[in-house]
């Protein structure tokens, strides 16, 4: 008898669920095709580039001048005094600690840079989204599914918007 009831609650919940999903508009977006894809993402990103490029320049110059002296050193290792030698090693790894920290500052700060642009980007496209489903009469927009059917994939629309609002 309980499993009779069972079966029936689940079928009842499986027919619900049905006609339910039989009225509901779904549509899915994926955030990172927006990021790659729009023209002001790739904008945004080559505002950074250009922004980090002296940055990035000088850091390489510094790893090819430490790369240069390291060399130097070891060339001229057999023939320094021992408080040559220590002067010079205590020397390198100062200027390795010193490039590492250069470094470690310029990829935190491009990456914090980064977000906040790609941020600031998405929160238009949630807009755009929000715009979409209102006016298309979207039930709900999943972001990021594991597998969805092409025809609900709105992506391409909120790229196009995303870009004509950026033109203006």
């Amino acid at each position: 008898m309980f499993k009779k009831l069972l079966v029936t609650l689940a079928c009842a919940t499986f027919v619900a669920g049905s006609v339910l999903a039989a009225d509901t508009k779904i549509g899915v977006v994926n955030p990172q095709k927006i990021l790659a894809q729009s023209q002001t993402a790739v904008a945004a990103q080559k505002k950074l580039q250009k922004y980090f490029k002296p940055r990035e320049d000088e850091v390489n110059r510094l790893v090819r001048d430490f790369k240069n002296r390291a060399a130097k050193f070891e060339k001229d290792n057999a023939i320094m005094t021992e408080s040559e030698r220590l002067k010079q090693r205590n020397d390198l790894a100062e200027s390795e600690r010193d490039i590492a920290r250069k470094q470690r500052a310029l990829v935190e700060e491009r990456n914090q840079r980064s977000n906040e642009e790609a941020q600031l980007i998405l929160s238009q496209a949630v807009k755009i989204i929000q715009e979409i489903a209102s006016s298309q009469g979207y039930d709900v927009i999943i972001q990021d599914p594991v597998w969805a059917n092409p025809k609900t994939d709105i992506t391409e629309q909120v790229i196009n918007r995303l870009d004509k609002k950026a033109q203006k």
